[in-house]
């Protein structure tokens, strides 16, 4: 079913798509093209064409083993051919008896209860869900049942994924992107595209390939195992990464990966263990966990150190809040500001169903007294930005924008994006502060740019009536205060900000109310965000709802 506005691509449209994106790589980045990727791509290109559409529907999907006999595409014709095409041209293989345990795993749910029909009772292979009978065909082995289907493994995965990074510059993207553009359901800004990446040469990024897939791997074994995962698993994602990456974002991941590796070793009981891991960090939140740890382990000296050494150069402004209250001694960080001084009010409420959002409530309450409130929590903030900076945000700076389906700049959220623009945002900032960028400016941008990808604004969360009941009660100044505070910190672009904005009956007239449960406290991030309202003297309370 084809979206309203939206026009179907051609059949070949994917493995178009793929093609520009090699062509592409290899134009503007050869010189960071290896033997093994140019070896893959000779190979890709001598495929017939049914084995080449092959390979990019089955790489779109989620392997690494495909049934043979489950592949139906009426562009690829009869299956067998473009298979045996893959194998003969290197990038494929038929999975042998060595990879029984993941060809059971391809089984449907009544083949698996096919071959325990002779080995466990019918009612227990009735009641037995999905997980519990694949466990049970493996515990009997490959040959209590009918011969296991045939299956195809992909070869050239990795270089492939080492030419998606090529293009896109990230490790997020892949090539639903053109799909999602060429059925219309996406729409980009058109930039000058200036394709300069960070690295310098093949081994870089091989090193930061390895770096996103370690990271990857590290959430999957962790989500895996609720939280944990076993010593093997953890020894091999901390040799990929004790290495720094090379590109900014990719370093970003490191960080956060290193940080969950470190509590991964501790849930093990091996504290030392995890210390080393955050020996290799280079910023947050790995940094400030690293001396978390130390004061913890009574490593008070070095723990001091590394405090100092934050507070000398904060990754970020959280960084630089736990640096300035943190305490070596005791392994606590100092409250900043006593709980009295955030204004707080209270709402006492009949006991909810668990389903509903507090929040949600708490508007119903507010709109049944003649009020009126908006769920803005992050929303707000990302979208005062990006109206009042459009042009900042997607001005085609040196390496910002390397391909066409870009959300934003490359370092949109990295602490140098300011520092790289300083100029142009100051200029802007003056001029939203003065009233030189009206309201109806800002409307006219959101609705000449309705739609079009920004990572910072959130189209369908409101409507153009809420955008311009926002913008009215927020004076000019207000909203040059939230992006100047925003821009310092692109941490909270996209976290902690107040749950709504109560809208008064003139401009102006506004408050920033955060809703708090029963038992719920106050974030780091969120705490941030109020005692900076309040400093700033705008009107921002807490709200701490009790049942009745």
């Amino acid at each position: 079913m084809t979206m309203p506005g939206c026009s179907m691509p051609a059949a070949n449209y994917y493995l178009t798509n793929l093609e520009h994106l090699l062509g592409w790589v290899e134009a503007h980045h050869g010189h960071l093209i290896d033997d093994s990727t140019r070896c893959f791509m000779a190979r890709f290109r001598r495929l017939p064409l049914a084995a080449r559409r092959l390979y990019v529907r089955l790489m779109m999907r989620r392997g690494p083993l495909f049934r043979i006999d489950r592949l139906s595409y009426p562009e690829v014709g009869p299956a067998w051919p473009a298979v045996l095409a893959l194998c003969l041209g290197g990038l494929g293989a038929l999975s042998g008896p060595a990879a029984w345990r993941e060809r059971i795993g391809l089984l449907r749910q009544e083949e698996l209860a096919e071959r325990l029909a002779d080995r466990r009772p019918r009612s227990w292979i009735r009641q037995a869900r999905r997980p519990q009978r694949l466990q049970a065909c493996l515990q009997h082995g490959p040959e209590s049942g009918p011969p296991l289907p045939e299956a195809l493994r992909l070869l050239g995965v990795e270089e492939l994924e080492l030419l998606r990074l090529l293009y896109f510059g990230n490790g997020r993207q892949g090539l639903v992107a053109f799909i999602l553009a060429d059925l219309g359901v996406l729409r980009f800004e058109q930039v000058t595209l200036m394709p300069s990446l960070p690295w310098r040469s093949p081994a870089e990024v091989r090193r930061d390939l390895a770096c996103l897939r370690a990271a990857d791997a590290l959430a999957t074994h962790c989500d895996r195992r609720a939280g944990s995962a076993d010593a093997t698993e953890l020894l091999a994602v901390e040799g990929v990464l004790a290495e720094a990456a090379v590109a900014a974002p990719t370093e970003a991941r490191r960080n956060r990966a290193l940080s969950r590796l470190a509590d991964a070793w501790r849930r093990l009981g091996r504290d030392e263990r995890a210390l080393a891991v955050l020996e290799h960090a280079s910023g947050p939140p790995a940094r400030e966990a690293r001396c978390r740890l130390l004061a913890r382990l009574g490593k008070t000296k070095a723990a001091a150190m590394a405090q100092q050494q934050l507070a000398q150069d904060p990754g970020s402004d959280g960084e630089a809040d736990f640096s300035a209250r943190f305490d070596p001694l005791t392994a606590r960080c100092r409250a900043r500001v006593r709980n009295g001084a955030l204004p707080r009010r209270r709402m006492t409420l009949p006991r909810m169903d668990p389903e509903q959002r507090i929040e949600q409530v708490v508007m119903g309450i507010l709109a049944h007294g003649g009020g009126r409130a908006l769920h803005v929590e992050n929303g707000l903030i990302g979208l005062l930005v990006g109206l009042a900076f459009w042009d900042v945000i997607f001005d085609p700076l040196p390496g910002a924008f390397v391909q066409p389906f870009q959300s934003g700049p490359l370092d949109l959220f990295d602490p140098g994006f300011r520092r790289r623009r300083a100029a142009a945002i100051s200029r802007r900032l003056q001029e939203v502060a003065t009233g030189t960028i009206t309201t109806e400016d800002l409307i006219a941008v959101w609705e000449n740019r309705h739609g079009t990808v920004n990572a910072l604004v959130p189209w369908f969360r409101f409507t153009t009536a809420d955008v311009r009941g926002m913008l009215v009660v927020l004076p000019p100044a207000t909203r040059a205060w939230l992006c100047d505070t925003a821009l310092r910190a692109p941490a909270l672009l996209r976290r902690g900000f107040p749950d709504l904005l109560v809208l008064g009956d003139a401009p102006r007239c506004f408050t920033f109310m955060e809703v708090k449960g029963p038992g719920d406290v106050l974030r780091p991030e969120q705490r941030r965000w109020m005692e900076a309202l309040v400093a700033a003297r705008m009107p921002a309370h807490v709200l701490e709802v009790r049942w009745a």
